[in-house]
């Protein structure tokens, strides 16, 4: 291919501790390796990384708060209209960014792509796109539209609204499971042709490898990062709780260990923790940890918990950590979900509880999973041949390629 750039929109992006900046600064990094040069607009700021090819643009709404018009603007268009709505400010200085990047940098072919959430990143692409005639590969980490954060049917409204926009605007589209590009080719037929699986995945160059278990004859289960949005924690404890007081599960033998910031709502009662943490099979730390210090909590446990009850769709990005790691996994998710598909087809030993249930089945269950042998044992070939950025980043170059054969534009909006 002659030279081709690629213009990232990513908000969020190294060296900042988050799981949505790993999938962009994958694609950059293996896009390079096949002659694309890449450019990468984000909110994250670099101090520390030397990369000359991501370019840190600073969030208004955050670095000047409560100063102009424009700030109080966003945060009426947050409380209103987008609940949990980042960048909207950041997309216009993004946006800006890219454009002067590109008169510095004549190239034969220019493609967009942006990675979602949080909106900011696809509003940048949506309008650096229209002003320059370009190429836009939208990608949809999560979907755009999340009851959990659209308190009302107007919210609603402007979620469907954007997603549309979008979709119609973009030249690719590309949904992360193979639920959400199943509810995208059902809802907007007209645009099949140009909606795409990349699952999430993971580096074969950065492999999270289990270590040995540091607890002794302690069972420990845990889970590092953040409960929010209906990742509620509460059935399973509950269970444990009430396996321990029939005896089913001796207390000295179980430790649950849930490190990260975490909503009341996603958790029991404080007496309840209070009673757990007295029994000495609880363990709660609240603190945002670094992602180096949580690989390594979940690398030396014995078992590791998923929580993912609030979608059928979703996949935590932790997942494809747990499964390279290999230990059991305990998951609360919904049935035929797409985190059970790929924990069924993926070779790790698991066992699922699903929202609903019966105390008593959960109870079965939670016991079952305990008995589970605590040994690694490696994902299989599908799981290699499915996630692997590497393979995957081919994907996404046959995705660029095909915009430059031939008709396929979005709509206009």
């Amino acid at each position: 291919m002659a030279k081709h750039l690629v213009l990232i929109f990513a908000y969020h992006y190294p060296p900042e501790n988050s799981i949505g900046g790993q999938r962009p600064l994958r694609f950059s990094k293996y896009l390079s390796r096949l002659g694309y040069t890449c450019r990468v607009f984000t909110a994250a700021d670099q101090t520390g990384r030397e990369d000359p090819n991501t370019e840190f643009i600073a969030d208004p709404f955050f670095t000047h708060p409560r100063r102009s018009l424009s700030w109080q603007s966003e945060r009426a268009v947050r409380k209103v209209f987008l609940p949990g709505a980042l960048g909207t400010q950041w997309s216009y200085h993004a946006s800006r960014a890219a454009r002067r990047y590109l008169r510095t940098q004549p190239s034969t072919s220019v493609t967009i792509f942006s990675t979602f959430p949080p909106l900011g990143s696809h509003l940048a692409a949506w309008q650096l796109a229209r002003s320059e005639n370009l190429r836009w590969i939208a990608d949809f980490r999560d979907p755009m539209r999340n009851a959990l954060l659209s308190f009302n049917p107007f919210q609603q409204t402007v979620d469907r609204w954007l997603e549309q926009i979008v979709v119609r605007r973009a030249d690719a589209v590309i949904a992360n499971t193979d639920g959400a590009i199943a509810r995208w080719q059902e809802k907007y037929p007209s645009i099949v042709g140009k909606v795409h699986l990349i699952w999430n995945g993971f580096d074969p160059e950065d492999r999270v490898v289990p270590l040995p278990g540091s607890f002794g004859d302690c069972r420990v289960l845990s889970h590092t990062g953040e409960l929010y949005g209906g990742r509620s924690a509460t059935p399973i404890l509950e269970s444990i709780a009430r396996l321990i007081a029939t005896k089913r599960l001796p207390a000295r033998r179980v430790r649950v260990l849930l490190v990260g910031p975490v909503e009341s709502r996603a958790l029991p009662k404080q007496e309840f923790l209070d009673h757990a943490r007295d029994d000495g099979w609880l363990e709660l730390i609240t603190e945002k940890i670094s992602k180096l210090e949580a690989l390594q909590i979940a690398r030396s446990s014995d078992s590791l918990l998923l929580l993912q009850p609030q979608s059928t769709t979703q996949v935590p990005g932790k997942l494809f950590e747990y499964l390279q790691i290999g230990r059991p996994i305990l998951a609360f998710v919904q049935p035929d979900s797409a985190s059970q598909r790929l924990l069924e087809q993926s070779g790790v030993p698991y066992r699922c509880v699903y929202p609903g249930s019966a105390p008593a089945a959960i109870d079965d269950t939670v016991a079952e999973f305990f008995r589970l042998p605590s040994m690694a044992v490696a994902a299989n070939s599908w799981f290699e041949e499915q996630f692997n950025v590497e393979k995957q980043t081919r994907m996404l170059d046959a995705i660029i390629r095909s915009l430059y054969g031939g008709p396929g534009r979005g709509t206009n909006p």
